[in-house]
């Protein structure tokens, strides 16, 4: 009985967060890192010491459904707003071919350190397909990195992390918060 709940409320999280008709995103991995070696993270760490790192990078391997839609844009009050959508009024539509991220890092306070917007057409990885369990996917991957004592203005860095403690980095797509992950920052 226990599994049938919990499976029920795991269906029901997934049609709310990605709506009825579409399937999920696989999350390949999330990390936070210290640099990149072949487009790859060299590390994984959650800790950076201001004497040591240069930057902070974050790296997500994203699956998408190669046959499905991708989720709609929804109304959201953060940085990016979609001209398509706000100008058409096609706001509450799927989005079929093209997806927008933007990755966001908070500092301990609530400073936004870094929102940096991304743009990916699935068509255009047709080619590079993916198999899982009997499903086809298009793989991406969303990167973008800050700097510690150098500010990237390129990356959308606005400010320095100059607070000590725990930061959070959120991952959105088409406007819905998709993953969240947590770095430190020492002396």
């Amino acid at each position: 009985m226990k599994r049938l709940i919990l499976a029920v409320i795991l269906t029901v999280s997934s049609a709310a967060l990605f709506g009825a008709k579409t399937s999920p995103v696989l999350t390949g991995h999330i990390t936070t890192c210290s640099g990149l070696i072949n487009n790859y993270p060299a590390d994984t760490t959650n800790w950076f010491f201001r004497t040591q790192h240069q930057v902070v990078q974050y790296w997500a391997y994203l699956l998408f459904p190669a046959k499905q839609s991708s989720p709609g844009m929804k109304q959201r009050n953060h940085f990016f707003e979609n001209p398509y959508a706000l100008y058409s009024g096609a706001g509450s539509q799927e989005v079929e071919d093209s997806n927008v991220f933007e990755v966001r890092i908070i500092s301990p306070t609530g400073k936004v350190i870094a929102e940096k917007v991304l743009n990916w057409d699935k068509n255009a990885a047709e080619n590079k397909k993916v198999t899982v369990d009997s499903g086809e996917y298009l793989p991406y991957v969303v990167a973008n990195y800050i700097g510690i004592k150098q500010m990237f203005p390129e990356n959308g860095q606005g400010l320095l992390p100059d607070e000590i403690g725990l930061y959070h980095v959120d991952l959105y797509l088409n406007g819905r918060k998709i993953a969240m992950t947590f770095f430190e920052m020492k002396d």
